[in-house]
C-alpha cells in the first residue's frame, strides 16, 4: 500500500522529516523558528529509565557533607579491617585454646595439673569465639555504627585523662625540698642559730622573737645531739595563696641520740626559699625534766658570785659607768643591735634622768634570773640599790658572737620607782590642853553624887 500522505503539505526529507522553509527578508541572521506543536509533529513515545528525583537547590551537597561523607566511608572501611584483624586474632586465640586443651586432656594424669591447664585452654578459646563474633558485627550498618561510637568514647576517655594527669603534674610540681632543709639543721646544729634567724623570711621574724628562737633551737641541740643526716624525705608540698608560696617538707632527720620526724616550712622570697618555721618532734623515750631544762641554760653556779659570774661583771662594770655619768661609753661598747634601737643622745639624755631620780648606784642586792643561751645570748635580772631608791629592778639583756669574746650590752630596761610628790614637812607637836580649875564660887560637889 502506498504511504500515507502527510496531513500538511510542507516539503519532507527523505527520511520523512518537514523541512522547514526558507526565513522571511527581515528576519533577524541567525534566529530559527521551531514548532512547538502541531499536527505536523510525530508523537513522542515515553521511554522508561533510571528513577529520577527531583532536586532543589536548597538541598545540593555542600563540600562539609561530602567531607563528611568521605571520612565516615573511611572510618567504616577502617572499622571493617579493625574488625576483620580482630577475626584473625580470635581465630589465632581459638587454635591456642584448642591446643592447650589437648594439652590439658594429655596431662589429666598429673593431680591438680591436668585439670588447670584444660580450663585456662577452654578460658582461651571462649575469648577466641567472641573476638571472630566482631568481624561479623563489624559488616552490619548497626555494629559498625557501634563500634565508631566506641571509639569516639575510647577517644574522649584518653584525651580527659590525659588533659587531667597534665594539669595534676604541673599543678603539683614540688621543688626538690631537701638541700634547703639540710642546709638549716645543718646550721643551727652548728650553733649559728642567730645568722638562721636574719635569713629566714619576713613573716617569721614578724611572728618569732629572735631570742626565743634562740632559746627553742638550743635547747633542742642539746635535747637530741648534733645533727647526722636526712634519712628519708616523707612528703612536700606546695601551696599558693595571698602572702605568695608557701612549702612544706616533712622528714625524718637522724640525730646523735635520737631520730627524730622533722617539718620545715619555706616561704619564695626574693627568688629563693626562706625559713617560715621548724617543728621537730621528739621519741616518746627520749625525755626530759624542766629541771634539766633550767640547768642547761643557768649563767653561773651562784649569779651573785661577782668573781666568777661574768655575767654578773658586765652588769656591774655598766652600772658603773652610768653612776659617774659616761653612757655615751656605755653605748659605744653596746651592740650594733642596741645602737640601732637606741639614738646616742637620746640614751645619754634618759641615763641622765634617771641619775637624778635615783642617785649614784651602789650595788646589786638580789638576781632574780640568770640565763645563757648557746653561749652568745644572755638575760640578767637583777634588784639594784642607789642612794634614793632600793630594790630598783636593772633587766640586762647581752649578747657575744662566740665564747671568746666579751658580753656587750644588747637590752637595758631599769624599772624607776612609782613618783613621789614633795618632801613631806614634819608635823608641829600639838601642846597638851591646859588645865582648868573649877570656879572658886560654885559649891563643892557631894562625895556620893556619880
Amino acid at each position: 500500500m502506498p504511504p500515507d500522505k502527510p496531513d500538511d503539505d510542507r516539503a519532507r526529507a527523505p527520511d520523512g522529516t518537514p523541512v522547514l522553509p526558507p526565513a522571511p527578508p527581515g528576519t533577524p541572521s541567525g534566529s530559527v523558528e521551531v514548532p512547538l506543536s502541531g499536527p505536523g509533529l510525530p508523537a513522542v513515545e515515553a521511554v522508561s529509565s533510571a528513577r529520577v528525583t527531583a532536586v532543589s537547590p536548597g538541598d545540593s551537597d555542600t563540600r562539609g557533607k561530602r567531607l563528611a561523607d568521605a571520612a565516615k566511608g573511611a572510618l567504616d572501611a577502617g572499622v571493617v579491617k579493625l574488625g576483620d584483624g580482630i577475626g584473625t586474632i580470635g581465630g589465632g586465640m581459638s587454635k591456642l585454646g584448642e591446643g592447650v586443651s589437648k594439652i590439658g586432656d594429655l596431662s589429666r594424669k598429673v593431680p591438680m595439673v591436668g585439670a588447670g591447664v584444660s580450663l585456662i585452654g577452654e578460658g582461651i578459646s571462649h575469648v577466641g569465639e567472641s573476638l571472630n563474633e566482631l568481624p561479623r558485627v563489624a559488616r552490619t550498618r548497626r555494629g559498625r555504627l557501634l563500634i565508631r561510637s566506641m571509639i569516639v568514647g575510647f577517644v574522649l576517655v584518653a584525651s580527659w585523662i590525659v588533659v587531667i594527669v597534665a594539669l595534676q603534674l604541673h599543678g603539683n610540681d614540688t621543688p626538690d625540698f631537701r638541700p634547703n632543709a639540710e642546709t638549716i639543721l645543718v646550721e643551727l646544729s652548728k650553733g649559728s642559730i642567730g645568722e638562721v634567724y636574719e635569713k629566714a623570711s619576713p613573716r617569721f621574724q614578724e611572728m618569732v622573737r629572735k631570742e626565743q628562737f634562740v632559746d627553742e633551737m638550743t635547747d633542742l641541740a642539746q635535747t637530741v645531739g648534733a645533727f647526722r643526716e636526712i634519712t628519708a624525705v616523707n612528703d612536700s608540698l606546695v601551696t599558693t595563696g595571698p602572702t605568695g608560696r608557701v612549702g612544706r617538707v616533712s622528714l625524718t632527720a637522724a640525730y646523735a641520740k635520737a631520730t627524730c620526724k622533722v617539718a620545715v616550712s619555706l616561704h619564695y622570697d626574693q627568688e629563693r626559699w626562706k625559713l617560715l618555721g621548724i617543728g621537730v618532734e621528739l621519741p616518746p623515750e627520749l625525755k626530759i625534766s624542766q629541771a634539766q631544762r633550767e640547768e642547761r641554760v643557768k649563767a653561773c653556779k651562784d649569779p651573785m658570785d661577782i668573781k666568777h659570774c661574768d655575767v654578773h661583771q658586765t652588769a656591774d662594770a655598766i652600772l658603773r659607768l652610768l653612776r659617774e655619768g659616761h653612757a655615751d661609753q656605755v653605748w659605744d661598747a653596746a651592740s650594733q643591735v642596741f645602737q640601732k634601737q637606741e639614738q646616742k643622745a637620746k640614751f645619754v639624755q634618759l641615763q641622765g634622768e634617771h641619775l637624778d631620780a635615783l642617785g649614784r648606784y651602789r650595788r646589786i642586792i638580789a638576781v632574780s634570773e640568770a640565763k645563757v643561751i648557746g653561749g652568745t645570748s644572755a638575760t640578767f635580772d637583777t634588784l639594784a640599790e642607789f642612794e634614793r631608791a632600793s630594790g630598783v629592778r636593772v633587766v640586762f639583756g647581752l649578747a657575744r658572737r662566740s665564747r671568746l669574746e666579751p658580753w656587750k650590752l644588747n637590752s637595758l630596761k631599769i624599772a624607776l620607782p612609782m613618783p613621789r610628790g614633795a618632801e613631806e614637812v614634819e608635823p608641829k607637836p600639838v601642846p597638851a590642853p591646859a588645865s582648868v580649875s573649877p570656879p572658886s564660887h560654885l559649891p563643892p560637889r557631894d562625895a556620893g553624887a556619880k
